[in-house]
């Protein structure tokens, strides 16, 4: 593992930072932007968008200070958030290799003018909550339930598992997301929050996982539960 690196974490769950200390990580506990619907308004995911080198956080929210204070490079999005679909997802993308990931019609316009000019190529997905939906588990692999992020990653050449919909607890919603409930801390290790196997395709995804030499560090024994994600924050 990455001791010391810095793990940005939702703070609605002071048990997820505390796993991480022990470990030896530096947990970074989001705050809550109430400008965010309410069951998502500490997601780090939400929140903030790293684009290699740079993070980007949206513009008045509460993470600019605290990561600014860490020594990393800052950028606040070109739009404020709406707590209504689409304007809750300003950041809602990933960097995987050369590929930004997300919906273009719901990405910050701020976020996908950075990656083009740091010759990122936008991959263009349907799901405005990209980040949310998509466990990445290697350079070429993923986990996923939405049918069109797999078809879409497919193309591409990425070796994508995909599970069953439903059984993720995300309080407010109807069921959450499989990316929302893990993270890469290192090359090597995928933070999760909540058990795999309280999935009933959770043996499926450990055997995934553990193929392509990444281990599972459970951070908690209940459920798996959508808190956003862990972002690593390189």
């Amino acid at each position: 593992m990455s001791r010391g690196r810095p793990v940005l974490v939702s703070g609605e769950y002071p048990e997820l930072a505390e796993g991480l200390r022990q470990r030896g990580f530096c947990p970074v506990e989001t705050l809550f932007d109430f400008r965010l619907p309410g069951p998502i308004g500490f997601h780090p995911d939400m929140q903030a968008c790293v684009l290699r080198e740079e993070i980007f956080v949206l513009r008045g929210g509460p993470l600019r200070d605290k990561l600014t204070a860490l020594g990393l490079t800052v950028k606040e999005t070109d739009a404020c958030p709406r707590p209504e679909y689409p304007g809750d997802v300003l950041c809602n993308g990933f960097v995987w290799g050369r590929w930004l990931v997300g919906n273009p019609k719901t990405l910050d316009a701020g976020i996908q003018r950075a990656a083009a000019g740091k010759g990122l190529e936008m991959l263009p997905v349907r799901q405005g909550y990209a980040a949310c939906s998509v466990a990445r588990i290697g350079s070429t692999a993923a986990i996923t339930a939405d049918i069109g992020m797999a078809r879409r990653l497919e193309e591409r050449g990425f070796q994508v598992l995909r599970i069953r919909p439903g059984f993720i607890e995300l309080p407010g919603y109807a069921t959450g997301f499989i990316g929302g409930c893990c993270g890469k801390l290192a090359p090597d290790v995928l933070a999760v929050s909540g058990r795999l196997e309280s999935h009933p395709d959770g043996h499926l995804m450990r055997a995934f996982i553990e193929s392509r030499g990444v281990s599972v560090l459970e951070l908690t024994k209940g459920p798996l539960v959508d808190v956003g994600g862990f972002v690593a924050l390189f």
